[in-house]
C-alpha cells in the first residue's frame, strides 16, 4: 500500500452541523430535524436527493452556494478526534496522502492548515462532483505516480463505496460520518472502521 486518499467532509472533518445550517438557509422549508437526520443517514445520496423533492438540476447551483457559505463558517469545522494523529502516523510511515472532496480546495486547505496537518498531504483535489470521484481517483493516481492496487480510499458514504469499487480501489468506510453504520454494511465496503485506530489498522494491513 502506497497511497491513502481521504474524503474530507464527514471523514476527516465534522462538518455536518454546519452543513445542516447551510442547507436550511439555502433550501426554504427543508426539514432537517434530529429525527429527519437520523433517517437521512441511512439513505444513499441519490435516494436523499429524490427524497428531498429538489430537482436534480438544481443541486450543482445549491452546492456552489453552500460551499461559498461554508467559507464563512470554517472556524467551526473541526477534525474528528484522533484523525490528525492518524494522518501524522501515515505520513511519518511513508505513505502518500491526498484529499478528494466535493468541497472547495480553498476551504479544505484552510481547515487543514489551521489544524496543523496541511503539510502531511501530497495533494488536495476539491470541487469534485457528487458522483465523479472515480474520475478524480484516476487524476490523483496519475499525479502521485501510483496505481489502483497501491491505493486505499477512506470515506463515510455509500457513494464513496460505489466510487471506490468502480475505480478498483479498496475502501475503509468510517462510521462517524454522514452515512450510518447499517447502510454502510449493506453496501459491503472492503473494511468498516468505528475508530481512527481501526482505520489505521486496516490501512497498514491492506496489501
Amino acid at each position: 500500500m502506497k497511497h491513502v486518499i481521504f474524503d474530507f467532509d464527514g471523514t476527516l472533518v465534522d462538518s455536518l452541523p454546519v452543513v445542516v445550517r447551510i442547507a436550511n438557509a439555502v433550501v426554504p422549508g427543508l426539514d432537517l430535524s434530529e429525527g429527519e437526520l437520523a433517517k437521512l443517514r441511512e439513505m444513499p445520496a441519490r435516494e436523499i436527493i429524490k427524497y428531498s423533492g429538489i430537482p436534480y438540476w438544481k443541486f450543482p447551483r445549491l452546492m456552489i452556494k453552500g460551499k461559498r457559505l461554508m467559507g464563512a463558517h470554517l472556524g467551526e469545522l473541526k477534525v474528528f478526534p484522533g484523525m490528525a494523529e492518524a494522518v501524522k502516523v501515515l505520513h511519518d510511515s511513508g505513505y502518500q496522502i491526498s484529499v478528494v472532496s466535493s468541497n472547495s480546495e480553498e476551504n479544505i486547505r484552510s481547515v487543514l492548515k489551521r489544524e496543523g496537518i496541511e503539510n502531511y498531504f501530497d495533494g488536495v483535489y476539491g470541487n469534485v462532483g457528487l458522483f465523479n470521484k472515480t474520475r478524480a481517483f484516476k487524476v490523483v493516481l496519475r499525479d502521485q505516480q501510483a496505481t489502483a492496487d497501491q491505493a486505499i480510499y477512506i470515506g463515510d458514504e455509500v457513494r464513496d463505496i460505489e466510487a471506490a469499487r468502480k475505480g478498483g480501489i479498496p475502501i475503509v468506510s468510517v462510521t462517524w460520518g454522514y452515512n450510518g453504520e447499517q447502510i454502510l454494511k449493506k453496501y459491503k465496503p472492503t473494511y468498516l472502521a468505528q475508530t481512527p485506530q481501526e482505520m489505521l489498522n486496516f490501512i497498514t494491513q491492506a496489501k
